[in-house]
């Protein structure tokens, strides 16, 4: 389990089960956790509003810090593009450093797709999304915000948060975000949350304090889409002509704060 996982679960814990257009709960913090009250009512109103969404789409843009052996940060890049509908289906298209690659699940089975390498691999999963999760990331296989596919995306995770605070309204992006600071036992996180009746997650920086050169994460969330129109075959794998399938190799260790 990765401390971006953690973090994340940690930092929206909040989030009680509400159905569309319910009245919040008043927030709790948790024993041991110190939120202000505007920190707790963002993250609260954002992760009940996720949590509450049966199918959403966004594209990540990522960026990760790998620490060398000579104490030197190397800064690297990588671009997600994700639809999620539950309870058990997803589909994510990824670039990087290391490729592209496709990943459908369609409640039975994963594909990886390597177009640039014309190959793919398919795996048995488990019947849902969460279970999935689960069982790619002992294979190695790294999902971008898996924390906000859940079935209960901001819960069960909260050990690790110490405190929260609300830094103000902040500008990003051509708008102006809630802007929280957290903090865990081994790292520090930022958000951006947006205003009003839609509390989307548009950016989140993650500082792991306590790792050697201090790496940081960084994701800018865009395009969120909490009504897409999704075609029959979306999240099954018809492999193109000339694609060979293959078996699964489990993949080299991940670089730096890649996950």
């Amino acid at each position: 389990m990765t401390d971006k996982r953690n973090l994340m679960a940690a930092a929206c814990l909040l989030a009680l089960p509400l159905t569309a257009g319910a009245e919040p709960a008043a927030p709790v913090a948790p024993a041991g956790v110190t939120l202000d009250a505007r920190t707790e009512r963002v993250l609260l109103d954002a992760c009940a509003f996720l949590r509450s969404a049966p199918r959403f789409s966004v594209e990540a843009e990522i960026t990760y810090d790998d620490v060398l052996k000579t104490g030197r940060k190397v800064q690297y890049s990588r671009e997600a593009a994700v639809l999620l509908e539950r309870p058990n289906r997803l589909r994510a298209a990824l670039v990087s450093d290391k490729g592209e690659r496709t990943i459908y699940y369609d409640g039975k089975t994963m594909t990886v797709y390597r177009p640039d390498r014309a190959v793919y691999a398919v795996l048995d999963a488990p019947a849902s999304v969460d279970a999935t999760l689960d069982a790619i990331e002992q294979r190695g296989v790294e999902m971008p915000l898996d924390d906000f596919l859940r079935a209960q995306p901001c819960g069960g995770l909260a050990a690790r948060l110490k405190t929260g605070t609300y830094a103000g309204k902040h500008y990003f992006d051509g708008g102006w975000y809630h802007h929280l600071l957290l903090e865990t036992d081994a790292a520090d996180a930022q958000l951006w949350v947006a205003d009003g009746d839609v509390p989307e997650i548009r950016k989140l920086v993650i500082s792991y304090r306590d790792a050697p050169g201090t790496p940081q994460y960084t994701a800018v969330l865009r395009n969120w889409n909490f009504a897409p129109v999704i075609e029959g075959g979306t999240f099954t794998f018809s492999p193109p002509q000339g694609v060979k399938k293959i078996a699964y190799r489990e993949p080299a260790g991940s670089q730096g704060g890649g996950k």
